[in-house]
């Protein structure tokens, strides 16, 4: 069992049971972003040979505004939105790059703890698990893509932790964001950690080199607008959770959730 500050109220909890996010946890979003992009850019090309990058970037900016990463909707130049993304969803497994110590981090924590994966993917992601070996590892794999809520919605984490038979009070959410990770968590009695976010992916091939760059700034924005007020652990990397959890229950440190820890 593992001591730690709940997150809305600062008193002790116990967490035996882990809520584990994919995109930005276990593996990168962007390869996905980035071949969606290139793939609207050659389908919005193709039904208009006028359209330039000039006017192509612009909108790809405006579009990624008001979305959450990893998620795309169909509604860039429309239909080649949707059809990009489709595009996307056959080739998800080959797009997959495991965030650095991710996947041994999971498989070690999942042999102390209960585990399960909660996150917004498209169902090629139980395949994508599958691959990279971590379904056989977790209790449960939910997403919002077949259970039928998203987060933010905590009734995401509330569907998994019913079929699970888990208590909130005994949960930790781990995700990449607070808005759409802690805020959700915290609401249902979970605490939560958030894992910094990780650059260190590859562009996909034969993506155009300004749409990396727009992208890479339209990223760089994001980070900041996505940063919540809800009090959570912040963790430089997930693999670090493990060690946090055992020095948290040895009580050789307790530090308050908000803080940055480093092991």
């Amino acid at each position: 069992m593992v001591r730690l500050g709940l997150g809305t109220g600062g008193h002790a909890m116990t967490a035996c049971t882990l809520a584990v996010d994919v995109g930005g946890v276990i593996y990168y979003d962007e390869p996905f972003d980035l071949a969606w992009l290139q793939g609207v850019w050659e389908l919005a090309r193709k039904d208009d040979p006028s359209l330039t990058m000039d006017a192509f970037l612009p909108a790809m900016r405006d579009f990624y505004g008001d979305r959450a990463p990893g998620t795309p909707p169909p509604s860039l130049f429309p239909p080649n939105g949707t059809k990009s993304w489709q595009r996307v969803r056959e080739r998800w497994t080959s797009l997959v790059q495991p965030i650095p110590g991710a996947v041994d981090a999971l498989s070690q924590l999942a042999g102390e703890y209960e585990v399960c994966i909660v996150a917004n993917q498209p169902p090629e992601c139980l395949a994508a698990l599958r691959a990279i070996g971590i379904e056989q590892q977790v209790r449960l794999v939910v997403l919002d893509s077949l259970v039928g809520y998203s987060k933010p919605d905590p009734c995401l984490f509330k569907w998994a932790l019913d079929h699970l038979g888990w208590r909130p009070e005994h949960t930790m959410v781990v995700g990449d964001r607070t808005d759409h990770d802690a805020a959700p968590a915290l609401a249902l009695g979970c605490s939560a950690a958030i894992v910094n976010p990780d650059r260190g992916w590859n562009v996909p091939a034969r993506v155009d080199p300004e749409i990396v760059a727009a992208y890479r700034e339209v990223k760089a924005r994001r980070g900041h607008t996505a940063e919540g007020k809800a009090r959570h652990w912040a963790l430089a990397a997930f693999r670090d959770l493990a060690d946090v959890l055992r020095a948290v229950d040895r009580e050789e440190r307790h530090p308050w959730p908000g803080q940055g820890v480093r092991p």
